[in-house]
Order: structure tokens, then C-alpha cells, then sequence
């Protein structure tokens, strides 16, 4: 068995473990993808906030073009949907959200929201955020009219690794 980890390791030796930029970038990336990271839930909650507010900042930019919603979606690793009320291809979540700023608008609140989903309907963990955010309109007796909601959907593991990035 020695004799093994001998030839073993005079063989890695002989190879000279010489490697382009290119590779390097690529193990150096892995190697942070894979670190470990110790987070708290509220910095994660924290850290999606910013970044649906980010997403939401890119939709203004393009004046929310539906032939380019997807371009920013892609970019910041997000899955964007835009719902109406009485939206027939809502989900559930979405649903009760747009039903919730309905009601929010009448008493003037209608500010943007993060929540957790949670994978299976498993109340120990979750594995995605929402980030929402109402579009309203004036009303000529100063209330608020409900226009849509822009769902902004981000995976926990991109936060977390943006988050990673930033440490």
C-alpha cells in the first residue's frame, strides 16, 4: 500500500500541476462557490431585499419593455412576473399577495414586500424569496388604484452567494 502512495505521488509530482490562467480562474471561482459561509436568516432576508430592489431598479431602467424583462431576469439570476388583479395565471402566492395590496391600498399601504417559500410546503426550511412590488395610481378621490404587482422570484443559493462575494 505504500509502495502505492509512493508512486502515486511521484506521478503528481512529475506532472508539473501547471495550469493556463483560464483554469486557474475557473478552480479559484469553484473554490469560492464552495466555501463555506456562515450567514444569519436576516441577512439573508436582507441581502434579497437589496436584491429585488435591484432587479426592480433594472426593470425602471428599461421602462418595464416586456421584450426585456427576461435580459435583466437573466442577469441577476431571477425569475421576474408581472400580475394583474384577477390575473387568471397567477399562482397562489401571487394571488394572495395582489389580494393583500388590494386591501393594502385602500388604507395607503402598498410598499414592497420580501417573504420566504418554502420547498413543499415544509415550514423548516425554505429555498427561494419573493420579492414584490405594487404598481399604483392615483385615484381622483386620493386613494390608490392597484395597477399589478411585479414578483420578483430569487433562489436562496444565489443570495447566499452574492453574499459570499461581498465577505
Amino acid at each position: 500500500m505504500k509502495k502505492m502512495v509512493c508512486i502515486g505521488l511521484l506521478a503528481l509530482a512529475a506532472c508539473g500541476g501547471k495550469l493556463t490562467d483560464e483554469q486557474r480562474q475557473k478552480l479559484h471561482e469553484g473554490m469560492d462557490q464552495h466555501k463555506i459561509v456562515k450567514l444569519s436568516d436576516s441577512e439573508i432576508m436582507t441581502a434579497a431585499l437589496d436584491q429585488g430592489r435591484a432587479v426592480f431598479a433594472g426593470l425602471e431602467q428599461i421602462r418595464f419593455s416586456p421584450e426585456k424583462v427576461d435580459s435583466i431576469a437573466k442577469h441577476h439570476h431571477a425569475k421576474v412576473r408581472w400580475i394583474v388583479p384577477g390575473s387568471g395565471n397567477a399562482l397562489e402566492v401571487e394571488s394572495q399577495l395582489i389580494e393583500a395590496y388590494v386591501i393594502g391600498a385602500e388604507t395607503g399601504s402598498t410598499q414592497d414586500n420580501i417573504q420566504k417559500l418554502y420547498h413543499a410546503g415544509k415550514q423548516e426550511d425554505y429555498d427561494s424569496v419573493l420579492y414584490s412590488r405594487p404598481i399604483v395610481s392615483p385615484l381622483p378621490d386620493g386613494a390608490v388604484n392597484v395597477d399589478g404587482v411585479w414578483n420578483i422570484y430569487l433562489s436562496k443559493k444565489n443570495v447566499i452567494l452574492a453574499l459570499g462575494k461581498k465577505h
